[in-house]
């Protein structure tokens, strides 16, 4: 497996792997933590029924002994719109459209409607592709505390514009719990980005560029690629074109076929359905990028992998239609900026992750499991207590800690945001909401 990974499958047999180049792995104290996690999980999970999966989920009693704290990386943030199939204008100027520039294939005919050649389609949506950077920071496996910066490198689309930001669609996963982060557009030409939303149950995020800090050249260089109506209806056999920034190393071009629809996989804890499978070459640093058919349109957002030697050329891609509806939803969210360190807030929780996967294997909703409520603290006076199930803060799913920390970084004290939570009532989880005041990390 290669070690320049970001975060391991953990499945049964270690397939799959997310797409993304990162110069460092996870320390193995952490990977322990999650080990422990799933061995405690399992032995409460026998103490319990199924939970339903409508807003009242029933157990079978309080849950009881404690359950060792473990941490996944992955988180929610902010969101965005996407670009129809239009150039979109502004006083900052015009970006072309992709498919504005296709060359068609006249003596080739697709599904009834006129196809381009793979020329064409690279030609015309290259300069829709982005180069993301970014920095984290890692345990350096040196001793207790000790960390370092590790660089991490991904692929990104350019899907629209407003009035002050252009509009990058990528993984949620390749901009988690990051310190920095930079978008390199096909002129290499590099501006400083912020996320503007992010959704780690469905692996996707927007992030945003000031337009005031790109220039005129990089405008003019720059396209705006179309996002498929119809990505349901790609059919296996069908062409497609891969571009992304593969092993770091820059935008890269792979064309293969879909060999597959309706897959499920399990990711570093989480179960992603309705994937495509792809055997164009999905490599190191190609999560993010897209998957184009030959119409020059995207129908999906590649991010992961199969690492089996027994297994050769199978990529996996988020349709584009399975997360339209959630794109469209996040575009009235605001862009944030992380906090300073003097404004920075907190809830006052600890817990255990119940990712998708353990929601879906041992019937719990799925959140953050607060095992310890802070006194005095704003989670304790909004009403939370131990056994509560976090699962969403401002609109965004809460999936895990880490994540969870990663929000909480552009969130002032003395904000107040909207929490839901569920809480157990004569034996069943009951789905509730309330408003928390975030106070300062410095009375944590």
């Amino acid at each position: 497996m290669n070690e320049n990974e970001k975060n391991n499958i953990n499945d049964d047999e270690n397939k799959y792997i997310y797409r993304y180049k990162k110069d460092d792995l996870k320390n193995e104290e952490s990977s322990k933590a999650d080990d422990n996690t799933d061995k405690h999980m399992e032995n409460e999970s026998s103490k319990h029924k199924k939970v339903k999966e409508k807003k009242k989920k029933k157990v079978a009693a309080l849950i009881g002994s404690a359950i060792a704290f473990g941490a996944i990386a992955g988180g929610t943030m902010l969101g965005i719109n996407y670009a129809g199939s239009a150039a979109m204008n502004n006083n900052s100027g015009t970006i072309s459209n992709a498919s504005d520039t296709l060359k068609v294939d006249s003596d080739t005919s697709y599904a009834s409607n006129e196809t381009t050649t793979v020329e064409s389609i690279v030609e015309a949506n290259m300069p829709a592709m982005v180069i993301l950077n970014g920095t984290t920071t890692v345990s350096s496996g040196y001793g207790y505390g000790a960390s370092q910066t590790a660089e991490v490198k991904g692929t990104g689309i350019i899907i629209g514009k407003n009035d002050s930001e252009l509009l990058i669609l990528t993984n949620s996963h390749v901009i988690s719990d990051l310190d920095t982060l930079s978008a390199q557009f096909v002129n290499n030409k590099s501006v400083t980005a912020n996320v503007k939303g992010s959704d780690s149950s469905h692996d996707v995020a927007i992030v945003a560029v000031p337009l005031s800090e790109i220039d005129s050249d990089t405008m003019s260089a720059i396209s705006i690629a179309t996002l498929s109506s119809d990505s349901e209806n790609a059919k296996v056999g069908e062409q497609v074109v891969a571009i992304g920034n593969s092993a770091g190393l820059g935008q890269n071009v792979t064309v293969g076929y879909i060999s597959a629809k309706n897959r499920s996989i399990s990711v570093d804890g989480s179960t992603f359905s309705n994937l495509y499978v792809t055997d164009a070459a999905i490599s190191s640093g190609n999560s993010g990028g897209a998957l184009l058919n030959m119409k020059g349109e995207v129908i999906g957002i590649n991010f992961a992998g199969n690492t089996s030697s027994n297994v050769e050329n199978m990529g996996y891609t988020i349709p584009i239609y399975t997360v339209q509806d959630l794109i469209d939803s996040l575009m009235t969210k605001e862009t944030r900026t992380t906090v300073d360190a003097s404004e920075s807030s907190y809830l006052g929780i600890a817990g255990v992750d119940i990712t998708s996967t353990v929601s879906q294997n041992y019937g719990y909703p799925q959140g953050i499991l607060i095992r310890q409520v802070a006194n005095n603290s704003p989670a304790q006076k909004a009403g939370l207590t131990q056994y509560d199930i976090l699962s969403s803060f401002d609109g965004q799913s809460v999936s895990s800690m880490s994540g969870f920390q990663n929000i909480l970084k552009y969130y002032k004290a003395g904000e107040t945001v909207t929490i839901t939570y569920y809480h157990l009532e004569n034996n069943e989880y009951v789905e509730k909401t309330a408003e928390v005041t975030l106070a300062h990390a410095d009375n944590s």
